[in-house]
């Protein structure tokens, strides 16, 4: 499995356009060792096209934070993948704990859009994770299982997870390292023998910063990270990505 490390900031619905150009100027000037680090940036949709034309001579990568399952079609403020592919963005979120609770997207609706998204030669980054009450009533691997088999396709060659625990979610609270171990593990398990597909990226995400980050890179053995809050502050970042 590649040694490379994922980060893929989520900036949610954060920054201006001001903000969001001073960002991407600043990550622009970071000097990322490339075999150990891929930047992947996923703004707001309004916030692509600039964003795609700041660092179309950069190594950052440019991401979505969702797409629709259809191609195209009566869906009125919905964003296609064909816009999102024409902007420049490789790599695609999907299945957001946020989606999943604000906007009713059942674990069906994630697997259309993880179709769309390999037909379409993008990277779908397919997120899991528990609710607090889930893993105290020790149901979390059962939901996660669900998410897992429904969501991801079978037989491709090679998958992006992103494992969130829902409570863990802005709060600041975080999952051991051996609980991550734990997920990982499981999940990658499921995943090989369950789907077939041996090329598995398994990041982390929750309360990710630049003080807990190396500690679960190095114990844990995550092939990245899937960061929020910390991806809007240059200082944080700036110290995650170059980490190495």
């Amino acid at each position: 499995m590649s040694q490379v490390k994922l980060i893929v900031s989520n900036w949610k619905m954060n920054l201006n356009i001001s903000q969001a150009r001073i960002l991407t100027n600043k990550l622009k000037k970071i000097k990322i060792k490339k075999n150990l680090i891929k930047n992947i940036i996923c703004p707001q949709f309004i916030l692509l096209p600039i964003i795609s034309n700041i660092i179309k001579d950069s190594d950052i990568l440019l991401g979505a934070q969702d797409c629709h399952y259809r191609k195209f079609g009566a869906y009125t403020g919905d964003t296609s993948i064909e816009l999102i592919k024409e902007i420049g963005c490789k790599y695609i979120i999907i299945g957001h704990s946020e989606r999943r609770e604000y906007k009713g997207e059942t674990n069906d609706i994630i697997r259309e859009k993880a179709e769309l998204v390999i037909s379409e030669k993008l990277k779908p980054i397919i997120c899991i994770g528990e609710t607090l009450e889930e893993r105290k009533k020790n149901k979390y691997k059962k939901i996660l299982e669900e998410q897992l088999n429904i969501c991801i396709p079978n037989n491709l060659d090679e998958i992006i997870i992103a494992y969130e625990p829902i409570w863990s979610i802005g709060t600041g609270l975080v999952p051991t390292v051996d609980e991550i171990k734990e997920i990982k593990n499981f999940t990658c398990d499921f995943v090989s023998q369950s789907k077939k597909i041996s090329k598995i990226f398994f990041l982390y995400g929750g309360s990710v910063n630049s003080e807990n980050i190396f500690e679960i890179f190095k114990l844990s053995d995550v092939n990245g990270a899937l960061i929020g809050g910390s991806s809007l502050k240059f200082e944080e970042i700036n110290k995650i990505l170059t980490f190495g």
